[in-house]
C-alpha cells in the first residue's frame, strides 16, 4: 500500500475521533490537534514525493501524465506538433510497424474509476442497531398489548395479583467474510483511491447482505397474504398498514423490489387513473396509507414479494461492524495487497405482530 494512503487513512480515523468528542461536547486535547497537523504536514510531504516518482522519463527530459495525455489527445486527432513528434513519430507498433504504416503504439493510460450501482436502500437505517462486546446474548421483551386491567378491591382487602409477561429474544453473531486481491500496479498507477473504492464495494455487499438478514428475520414464521393481481396487492399492503398494532402502524414502512414496486406503481384502476398517489410532476410518491415505501434490490428480495412492519423492532446487533485491513505479505509472491472483510452480526425479530408479508400471484 501507498505510504500516503496508510497516512490518509490515519488522518481519517483522527479526524472522526477528534469530531466525536467535538458533538459530545468533549475536551480536545492540544496533543492531539498537533498530531493531527503533523500527520497532514507528513501526508503532503509523502503525496508530493509520489507524485515526482510517478513521472516518466523520456530521453533527457521528464515528462507527467497531464503532458502525456495532451500528446495522446493531439496524436488521435490528427494533430502533428512537437509533442507528438517526440512521442510517435518513431514509436514501434506490435507489428514493427512505424507511424506511417498505421502501427504505432499508443500509450496505455489508466483513467479514473467509473464507480456503477451503488448503495441503494439500506435498511439498518430504519432498524434498531446494537453495537455489543459478547458474541452471544439476548434481547428482553414485553408485550404492551397484553391483557391486564385494573380490578375493583374493597378496602383492607387483597388485590388480585397479575403477573406481567416478559419474554427473551436470543442471537448469535455469525461472523462473514472476503478477501480481494489488489494489484500493487493498480495502486500504483491508479487516479482512483483503490482500497477506498474496494472499502465501498466491501460495504455494498455487506449492505445486501445485512438486507437480506433483515428481511428474513421480518418474515420467518410468517404466512403470506395473497394478492391476485398489483391493483389487489395495493389494497392488502393497506389493510396490512391499518392491521398492524396501533403504535407500530404510525411506524410502518413498506419495502419491495424495484420490479414489484413498478407494477404497484403502474397499476390503474377501472377509469385509467393510477392508484397510487402523484406529485405535481406526475411521479409516483412512494407511499401507501401513510407508510413509506423503500424500494431494495432484487438480490434482497424476490420479486411480487412485498414487506410491511415496523422495523424498529429488527434489532441489527453487530460486533464490530465492518471490519476492513488490507496485508501486503500474503500476498508478496502475486505483487499484490489482499484486502479482508469480516462482518459478526445478527438480525432479530423482537416482535413478530410488528410484520406482514403480501405475495402478488400474477
Amino acid at each position: 500500500m501507498l505510504k500516503s494512503m496508510e497516512l490518509k487513512r490515519e488522518i481519517d480515523e483522527l479526524t472522526a475521533s477528534i469530531n466525536g468528542k467535538i458533538n459530545n461536547q468533549l475536551e480536545v486535547t492540544a496533543d492531539e490537534h498537533a498530531q493531527l497537523q503533523a500527520l497532514i504536514d507528513e501526508y503532503k510531504s509523502v503525496k508530493s514525493a509520489e507524485d515526482s516518482a510517478k513521472k516518466i522519463i523520456k530521453g533527457e527530459k521528464t515528462m507527467d501524465k497531464m503532458e502525456m495525455k495532451a500528446a495522446l489527445k493531439s496524436f488521435l486527432r490528427g494533430t502533428k506538433d512537437e509533442l507528438t513528434e517526440k512521442y510517435f513519430d518513431n514509436a514501434a507498433g506490435n507489428n514493427g510497424a512505424v507511424t506511417a504504416d498505421g502501427g504505432a503504439l499508443v500509450p496505455s493510460e489508466l483513467l479514473g474509476l467509473a464507480e456503477n450501482n451503488g448503495v441503494a436502500a439500506d435498511l439498518r437505517n430504519i432498524c434498531t442497531v446494537i453495537p455489543v462486546s459478547t458474541r452471544t446474548g439476548s434481547v428482553p421483551t414485553i408485550d404492551y398489548g397484553q391483557t391486564m386491567v385494573l380490578t375493583a378491591f374493597d378496602e383492607n382487602n387483597a388485590i388480585t395479583e397479575k403477573k406481567a409477561a416478559f419474554a427473551s429474544v436470543p442471537f448469535t453473531l455469525a461472523s462473514k467474510g472476503a478477501i480481494v486481491p489488489v494489484s500493487r500496479e493498480l495502486l500504483w498507477d491508479a487516479n482512483s483511491d483503490v482500497l477506498g473504492v474496494v472499502g465501498k464495494l466491501f460495504n455494498k455487499v455487506y449492505m445486501n447482505t445485512v438486507n437480506g438478514a433483515v428481511l428474513t428475520a421480518a418474515t420467518t414464521g410468517l404466512t403470506a397474504i395473497t394478492a391476485a393481481t398489483a391493483v389487489a396487492a395495493i389494497d392488502k399492503v393497506k389493510e396490512a398498514v391499518i392491521g398492524l398494532p396501533l403504535a407500530s402502524a404510525g411506524k410502518a414502512h413498506v419495502v419491495m423490489n424495484q420490479a414489484t414496486y413498478a407494477k404497484l406503481a403502474l397499476a390503474k384502476d377501472g377509469t385509467n387513473n393510477y392508484l397510487l398517489a402523484r406529485d405535481a410532476n406526475n411521479a409516483t410518491i412512494p407511499m401507501i396509507e401513510g407508510a413509506q415505501v423503500i424500494v431494495c434490490e432484487a438480490k434482497d428480495l424476490a420479486n411480487d414479494t412485498i414487506v410491511v412492519g415496523d422495523f424498529s423492532a429488527i434489532y441489527h446487533v453487530e460486533n464490530p461492524g465492518l471490519e476492513i485491513m488490507s496485508s501486503e505479505e500474503a500476498g508478496f509472491a502475486k505483487n499484490s495487497v489482499l484486502v479482508r472483510i469480516i462482518a459478526r452480526f445478527a438480525d432479530i425479530n423482537t416482535y413478530a405482530g410488528a410484520f406482514a408479508k403480501i405475495t402478488i400471484s400474477a
